[in-house]
């Protein structure tokens, strides 16, 4: 079972890949880093940890669980901010931790191996990209249904007076300038890029953005277009979290029903 799921997620990685134009990905170590006086774990963008099996349903990769069952990919993460302007619902040390809700020591390499496994639809096309001379390539703009079948549902548990949380964001993150909250349908998997076969995630600590970018394996895209998006996203004064608060992250994807 082991060998098997090793192999496994050499394939993953290779159709991960494959399909932004690259046959295949160096393997290296996983790189460590002193933050403090604490190690952590600063990943290269390259190296794919052994699937373990966790039981029937589940398969961890790294710090990620991916269940088959509920067709969910989850991850720990712990609160970082109580109040101030964010740009990030999540990301890792390595990442604009000043401006992000939660810090993981998850991989976003790893979490869209798992929503790969799970045939998660991603949408690769929503920003603009640059050729290898660094210009701009032709670009037309997206309509909504050609990413329909691509937005996430992301949820977030935690315990509070023993009793067990679960938030979408939707009333935690408001924007500074309308006052509303996040809209739960506007979280799009874009997926992140590999350059010199790394993935690019890795190395931004990018995982989840409220303030799109091309980086980011997950990107909030709702008022992207109308400007209200530059205004800045804050933390609900009356729901705040408190820093250090142990929280489990949970990503979904509903299938859409094609128009007959």
């Amino acid at each position: 079972m082991k060998r098997i799921l090793d192999n496994v997620g050499v394939v993953l990685l290779g159709l991960l890949m494959g399909e932004l134009g690259y046959a295949q990905a160096e393997s290296t170590d996983g790189a460590e880093a002193q933050s403090g006086e604490e190690e952590r774990y600063i990943p290269d963008g390259r190296s794919v940890p052994p699937f373990e099996k966790v039981d029937d349903n589940r398969i961890r990769i790294g710090k990620v669980i991916v269940n088959h069952a509920t067709r969910t990919v989850s991850f720990d993460a712990v609160v970082n901010m109580e109040g101030g302007i964010m740009e990030y619902i999540c990301c890792m040390p390595n990442g604009k931790v000043h401006e992000a809700l939660l810090l993981t020591d998850a991989d976003p390499l790893h979490i869209s191996l798992g929503m790969t496994l799970l045939k998660f639809h991603r949408f690769e096309k929503f920003f603009p990209e640059r050729g290898e001379d660094f210009e701009w390539l032709p670009f037309k703009e997206p309509k909504p249904e050609d990413y329909a079948d691509s937005h996430l549902q992301i949820e977030m548990s935690y315990m509070k007076d023993k009793k067990l949380i679960h938030d979408d964001f939707s009333e935690i993150i408001i924007n500074a300038q309308t006052r509303k909250g996040l809209s739960t349908k506007h979280w799009l998997y874009t997926n992140s890029y590999f350059y010199q076969g790394a993935y690019q995630a890795s190395f931004t600590g990018e995982v989840i953005a409220i303030f799109a970018s091309r980086t980011s394996p997950i990107n909030y895209i709702g008022d992207f277009h109308d400007g209200v998006n530059e205004t800045g996203w804050i933390i609900n004064p009356t729901k705040k979290l408190t820093p250090g608060t142990k929280v489990t992250i949970t990503i979904s994807q509903k299938k859409v029903e094609k128009e007959q």
